[in-house]
């Protein structure tokens, strides 16, 4: 490859159209500028890894792994699943030569009789000499998951968010291109790339921090206003934004393919409490991919390490959902979610409307359908539990007058529970409230509450309506 040079920059004002350009120029030469605007037959090949410590989970199978990298590929409009195949590899996918010269005369033969324009090798990411290897080999566009699912995220992400953390997103993905061919090669000097790169990322990080302390700024004001938010996790379309849809009754879009959620979104609900919540609908997750691809994410994720309750949805009809739990796991683990917020995480079983019967029901999930609305209220009976503990929320039984102006604040506030019942003179109002210590105290204040006049039924709060406290 010939040496690109580039001006090196003295300062950070730099023309944005100069350093978009050679950026471009930096992506096509280190294979990394993707796919957009061709249309590809393409055969998407799995390695099966026969022994070894990369060898198939038990929690999956090699025909599992492959129908899910033909969906990922299929996701994208502009590209065809023609032809598939998987091919035995020994002990790893990380060799140059992943397979001997008989099974790649094989692919090859596979490749000509399906007319095929580009391959799909379904491992994380392929290295630099694999890709100039398998491109000597095959002469046609060789992808890896990691430029597929990129490619996904760039085509149907719509906020300036996610558009931003998507191009964080392959930043890594070129510099690691570039330092393997700085070892590879003598006569490459990669320092101007390295430069023009981090002038880039610091641009797109400057742009990301304001977006993200405008969200935390909502995020606080949340918080001064009491609202638990919960955050809603899972392997990709598994119906987060179904259930989400269902509990708000929010018009969301919904769709059956991979990577349909690619935009955080927070809806506003309330529990039978009354309690309001927040729920969060999250980018989903998928096995095989650098952690560095979801790190990109962290505006987008931030609601999931700062929320406080987790919600893990599952595919129960899939029958790879115990590798999918084993993923979604491992991505939260890596993304330093809090062991109390993991600990207190509810999982939740969903699509049951999809199987006859669960063999081996799971004490601690929760089985839902978001079609014919199985097993909701069981489970928003027990979301509602668990926030009023989180926030230490408190039964109170309180007498009131119909009308008065104390009845008004806990019903504006979202404090009533349940229907209040008149007493047998009809003078008075039994409700039961949800309310913190500190709540409380402010109602106590609020109404000049004391506890000489708490349990007296002749003091003066009866013109605030307040007559009792049981």
């Amino acid at each position: 490859m010939a040496r690109i040079v580039f001006r090196r920059f003295c300062t950070l004002k730099v023309d944005k159209i100069c350093l978009q350009q050679e950026f471009n120029i930096v992506k096509q030469c280190f294979g990394a500028q993707g796919f957009f605007g061709a249309t590809h037959r393409v055969m998407v090949v799995h390695p099966k890894v026969r022994w070894g410590k990369h060898s198939t989970s038990l929690l999956t199978s090699p025909e599992l792994q492959l129908n899910e990298a033909i969906s990922l590929v299929n996701t994208l409009p502009y590209l065809r699943v023609t032809s598939s195949s998987i091919v035995g590899a020994d002990y790893s996918t990380k060799k140059k030569n992943m397979w001997a010269k008989g099974r790649i005369e094989k692919l090859k033969e596979q490749l000509r009789n399906d007319r095929v324009t580009a391959i799909m090798i379904n491992v994380d990411v392929l290295s630099p000499e694999q890709q100039r290897h398998f491109y000597s080999v095959f002469g046609i566009p060789i992808f890896d998951r990691f430029n597929v699912v990129l490619n996904i995220f760039k085509h149907y992400a719509k906020t300036k968010e996610a558009i931003l953390q998507i191009k964080l997103a392959e930043i890594p993905y070129i510099r690691y291109f570039i330092f393997h061919q700085f070892h590879q090669t003598d006569n490459f000097y990669p320092s101007d790339h390295c430069e023009m790169l981090r002038l880039r990322e610091h641009s797109l990080r400057k742009k990301l921090k304001a977006i993200m302390e405008k969200n935390n700024n909502l995020t606080k004001g949340q918080e001064n206003k009491k609202v638990a938010t919960i955050a809603v996790v899972g392997y990709t379309n598994v119906g987060k934004s179904s259930f989400i849809k269902l509990l708000t009754g929010k018009a969301l879009f919904v769709e059956d393919r991979l990577f349909a959620t690619l935009d955080s979104s927070t809806h506003f609900c309330r529990l039978p409490s009354g309690t309001p919540i927040y729920l969060t609908d999250t980018i989903g997750f998928i096995s095989n991919l650098p952690i560095n691809l979801f790190a990109s994410f962290q505006a987008t994720l931030s609601h999931v390490i700062n929320a406080d309750l987790l919600i893990h949805i599952e595919d129960v009809s899939h029958p790879g959902r115990f590798a999918q739990r084993e993923s979604v796991l491992k991505t939260l683990s890596n993304l330093k979610i809090r062991q109390s917020l993991l600990d207190s995480m509810i999982i939740v079983g969903n699509k049951v409307d999809k199987v006859s019967s669960i063999i081996d029901k799971e004490s601690n999930m929760h089985y839902i359908s978001c079609l014919t609305g199985a097993g909701i209220p069981e489970l928003i009976s027990t979301i509602d539990q668990n926030i009023i503990s989180i926030k230490r929320k408190v039964l109170r039984h309180l007498k009131l007058r119909p009308g008065s102006n104390a009845w008004y604040y806990l019903y504006k506030n979202s404090f009533l529970f349940g229907k209040s019942v008149p007493s047998n003179d009809n003078n008075f109002l039994h409700c039961k409230t949800f309310m913190d210590d500190e709540e409380f105290r402010l109602f106590e204040i609020k109404f000049s509450l004391s506890k000489h006049t708490k349990n007296d039924s002749k003091s003066p709060l009866s013109s605030f309506g307040i007559s009792n406290f049981v």
